[in-house]
């Protein structure tokens, strides 16, 4: 009798949430965003956490990992020694891996290596490591070289910060976590901007891990939940849920949404280069930290024309990009010559460049330090500014409005111009750069994994609005032309008729 007994005994909690409501720090009207949590994390239940962006999913692993604080209920984190409320212990029981993590990263703009990166660890991994038994140095090298060679990173090592994509930081952050080995491992969109081959690596190695660890972890795409990771808590609107919400009708929103057509038909044939050049480069090789990033690179975009690149993680697109953007620089005996409709022909200033070429990133929205209200981010876009320096005319607002209107449901684009973007999910800021870089109406868009954190619904407006905006059939007026990186072919807009890879630097034509 005494072993069917032992087999329903619960496993023993991690944490235990005993109606837990919070606001976020530095919020002075003190609005709660997470409402009567209730939920007993068990050592080995793997969890993944599904809602949409800005339901609050982010924010519960930052309370989890010990990083806000109740402002009515109780956490509790199970230790040896017993329940602890001391945040100090949530913070060395966990690890916590996340896109608002890696920003911060990015704008403190450490002068290390991803070896340094390793090791160094978080605050709390500095401190478990002081610890009497603690591995040694030698052996802590020994671990972040064969964790390098799982995850196929290991000439990333002595590689500096500065010069890794986003890609390659997000696997150096994972890896740091796995190498810390904590018992809660929390995990927030943790694959998005990975290459498949680093993504089958990654889960590999984590399903080995989670045979003596406890996961959590945020997805919007099926394929990133792992088979494993079996429980499922859902989150609507700051409230943890045991099974889908039911959304009433009146709340239902056309996945296309206000002025962005379903995103429906078939892909564009493949364009004939016959339409005036609108931007080409020459030879073009870059560096960044004296290293070559790319390699003489020979291409061209002309009227009608919508590119996708693919490649590896590290492989030089998002370089390219910022080459295009002007926020990198061709090496001596290279040339890029650009010409504007929108800014009256051929362009040399780097003010116009900025004006007629907007560049959507995750490391664009990193660095960009400054806290406004939504609608202030999105005005900045006019004059592609960082931060705000003038006055914006009423009409300049009624356009930003307009925009935002295309990628939020009506009532969510009325609260999100009104919030601070500090406050906001990492999938509401995409869209609102998005939104930024739309107004003026540049003639082209360079979008780096610009469906990187956005569930289903706010993908399908995006990706709608993008087609609209590149058929000049439909709408002359505001036609635009992209230059698309995106790992995922379904991420693609309609419109894509050309492609091309970058490999180590170097660019191929595909059709």
């Amino acid at each position: 009798m005494s072993a069917p007994h032992a087999a329903m005994t619960p496993p023993p909690p991690l944490v235990t949430l005993d109606d837990v409501s919070l606001f976020l720090p530095g919020d002075p009207r003190q609005e709660t965003v997470l409402h009567h949590i209730n939920w007993r994390v068990e050592q080995g239940r793997h969890c993944a956490l599904l809602g949409p962006n800005g339901s609050g999913k982010s924010t519960l692993l930052r309370l989890l990992a010990g990083e806000l604080w109740p402002a009515r209920g109780h956490i509790y984190w199970h230790t040896p020694e017993g329940a602890e409320e001391s945040p100090l212990a949530g913070r060395a029981m966990s690890a916590l891996v996340s896109p608002a993590q890696q920003e911060n990263l990015q704008r403190q703009a450490w002068d290390i290596t991803g070896r340094d990166l390793l090791l160094a660890g978080s605050e709390s991994a500095s401190l478990l490591c002081n610890r009497p038994g603690a591995r040694g140095d030698a052996e802590r090298e020994a671990a972040v070289e064969a964790l390098a060679a799982r995850l196929g990173v290991e000439g990333l090592l002595e590689r500096d910060l500065p010069t890794l994509s986003q890609g390659q930081l997000r696997l150096l952050l994972l890896g740091r976590a796995l190498l810390r080995a904590p018992a809660l491992l929390l995990l927030d969109e943790c694959v998005d901007g990975l290459d498949a081959p680093h993504q089958k690596r990654f889960f590999n190695l984590l399903e080995e891990y989670a045979e003596r660890r406890t996961v959590i972890l945020t997805a919007h795409r099926g394929d990133s939940l792992p088979p494993w990771c079996a429980e499922r808590r859902y989150m609507r609107e700051g409230r943890l849920l045991d099974a889908p919400p039911q959304i009433p009708p009146a709340h239902t929103v056309r996945a296309a949404g206000a002025g962005a057509p379903a995103r429906t038909g078939v892909r564009r044939p493949v364009c004939k280069a016959t339409g005036r050049i609108l931007l080409s480069l020459e030879n073009v090789s870059v560096f960044i930290n004296r290293r070559k990033v790319l390699h003489d690179v020979v291409w061209s975009l002309h009227e009608g024309e919508h590119w996708r690149i693919v490649g590896a993680n590290g492989s030089g697109k998002s370089t390219l990009l910022r080459l295009l953007a002007g926020d990198e620089f061709a090496a001596a005996g290279g040339s890029v010559n650009r010409w504007l409709p929108g800014q009256g022909g051929p362009v040399e200033m780097l003010a116009d460049v900025r004006k007629g070429v907007r560049l959507v990133s995750d490391l664009s929205q990193a660095l960009y330090g400054f806290t406004l209200s939504g609608l202030e981010l999105v005005c900045s876009g006019f004059d592609n500014s960082m931060g705000l320096y003038r006055d914006f005319t009423e009409a300049e607002r009624d356009e930003a409005r307009r925009v935002m209107a295309g990628l939020f449901p009506e009532r969510d684009a009325t609260r999100v111009a009104a919030t601070s973007i500090r406050r906001l999910s990492s999938g509401q800021l995409r869209r609102l750069f998005l939104a930024r870089a739309l107004v003026g109406r540049p003639d082209i868009l360079l979008l780096d994994e610009p469906c990187s954190g956005l569930d289903a619904e706010s993908r399908a407006r995006y990706l709608a609005l993008l087609d609209s905006l590149a058929a000049p059939a439909e709408n002359a007026e505001l036609s635009v032309h992209l230059v698309f990186v995106s790992h995922h072919e379904e991420d693609a807009p309609l419109c894509i008729n050309r492609e091309a890879r970058m490999e180590n630097g170097r660019l191929t034509i595909l059709r």
